[in-house]
């Protein structure tokens, strides 16, 4: 593979400015040329690097970038391993790259207070895909004031939303309100300065122009009615969308959502309640190690209550389901309800989507996607629903979660199962207490003759004994 860096990718690692934002696509290579940006910066002993992004694969990924620029460019390495950092209230995992000059290339997911403490003269502060970070306004307050000391402060990003700090930083810099330099790198920018010709050189492939623009096709349908903002870097009206493409491409699988690939181990139902409107969705997920796999994804729309409760009822035997969760809200309380006589009120748990509990389920959502702990079916009406939810808000108070949009077919209601399970499933199995059977009379297992009121209920099989309170 070459290691020679692209136009727009030297234009890039060539600005010097103390403060330098880039706007730019996916696929493109800019974090790789940052790497090496890192690693002259840390070689030449100009400073040490402090690399920040939200997520943990990236965080490894860079420093495994640095690594190998450090072997192409023949600059002595003492260490590459991991390493904990003190942010002030709680030690941060970092991956740290060690030069024999004495200093050190740092990589961390998004912790403000870890910046705080770096940003001695000649640092250089990282924040990589910067618009899905956590509480990026605090992740640039503490890097801006690398430059105090004369430090340097890099911001890269794919466009999340008008409303996001990273698209205000921009604009900042582009009226002039905020000193600094602002790239804009596209995705047809990148292809006119041969990204599709070495993409198919890394592949093998010899670069032939129809090669390289059915390349380009596939990557524009990949991203289809996401292309503007996430090739094209135009935000998106609104705010910023609460899962990233790129965190729900990871979890997609094509073996998800099919209920004869079911293992027989523990499951978990996440139900979203609608009647008239909107979806009625019932998802059950396998535990497969300590990853949640969609095994099966029940919609409805308009159908009676009984029946809802039937396909529940039906969902619980096939997948062992032994937590349940359930939207409470409005119409809810009913099915709630009539699920707790079904099934138990130790097993079956209600929510009430106010506005803190919303965020509270879609964060246990977000936190599965990205560490790559749930596999969902890989469907456009899946996507096309999971990136329905934006984030709007923060600055003076909670972020509100909105969701909805032309091109889905319901009102996030696939993400509201998802969250609801992946809610659930943290508590883990439910821990029942037994009694012992009444004096003189043997505990005994139906045959499915007799109506379910012995010690074991037909409908929950033999692995599902009948608690002495709360029960099933």
């Amino acid at each position: 593979m070459k290691r020679t860096l692209l136009p727009y990718q030297r234009r890039w690692v060539a600005d010097e400015a103390q403060l330098k934002v880039i706007g730019k696509s996916r696929r493109i290579g800019l974090s790789w040329a940052e790497a090496y940006d890192a690693v002259m910066h840390a070689g030449d002993d100009s400073g040490n690097v402090y690399y920040q992004s939200y997520d943990q694969e990236m965080t490894r990924g860079f420093i495994d970038d640095c690594a190998e620029w450090a072997g192409f460019l023949k600059v002595a390495v003492s260490a590459v391993g991991e390493t904990l950092i003190d942010d002030g209230e709680k030690s941060v995992q970092a991956f740290r790259l060690a030069l024999y000059n004495g200093r050190e290339i740092v990589s961390m997911t998004s912790a403000p207070r870890a910046f705080r403490s770096k940003g001695r003269p000649g640092d250089l502060g990282i924040v990589d895909e910067a618009a899905f970070v956590d509480d990026l306004e605090e992740v640039l307050k503490a890097a801006l004031a690398f430059l105090v000391w004369g430090g340097r402060i890099h911001v890269l990003s794919t466009h999340n939303g008008e409303s996001n700090p990273f698209n205000k930083l921009c604009e900042d810099i582009r009226s002039g309100r905020q000193p600094g330099s602002l790239h804009t790198v596209t995705f047809d920018d990148a292809l006119a300065d041969g990204l599709a010709a070495r993409v198919l050189e890394v592949q093998g492939r010899p670069p032939s122009r129809e090669a390289m623009e059915e390349w380009a096709r596939g990557i524009r349908h990949v991203y289809r009615h996401n292309a503007a903002e996430e090739l094209d870097c135009i935000p998106a009206a609104g705010a910023g969308r609460f899962l990233g493409w790129e965190l729900i491409r990871k979890c997609r699988h094509a073996d998800a959502g099919k209920p004869e690939l079911y293992r027989g181990g523990f499951g978990y139902l996440g139900i979203d309640v609608a009647r008239r409107r909107h979806l009625w969705v019932a998802t059950a997920f396998e535990m497969v190690g300590d990853v949640l796999w969609a095994r099966e994804m029940e919609i409805l729309r308009d159908k009676r209550f009984s029946e809802q409760r039937a396909v529940v009822r039906r969902m619980v035997r096939q997948f062992k389901c032994i937590r349940i969760g359930i939207d409470q809200t409005g119409m809810g309380e009913g099915l709630f309800e009539q699920l707790q006589d079904d099934h138990g009120t130790q097993r079956v748990e209600g929510f009430l989507l106010t506005g803190p509990t919303r965020l509270t389920l879609a964060t246990s959502l977000l936190t599965h996607c990205e560490d790559a702990r749930i596999r969902i079916p890989d469907d456009e009406d899946t996507e096309a629903d999971l990136r329905s939810v934006r984030r709007e808000g923060g600055t003076a108070g909670p972020p509100r979660l909105v969701s909805g949009e032309s091109g889905t077919d319901g009102h996030a209601d696939r993400f509201w199962s998802f969250a609801i399970a992946c809610h659930v499933s943290e508590a883990g199995p439910v821990e029942f207490d037994y009694a012992a059977a009444p004096p003189g009379r043997g505990a005994r297992v139906d045959d499915g003759t007799a109506p379910g009121r012995g010690w074991l209920r037909p409908d929950h099989g033999d692995d599902f004994r009948r608690p002495a309170r709360g029960g099933w």
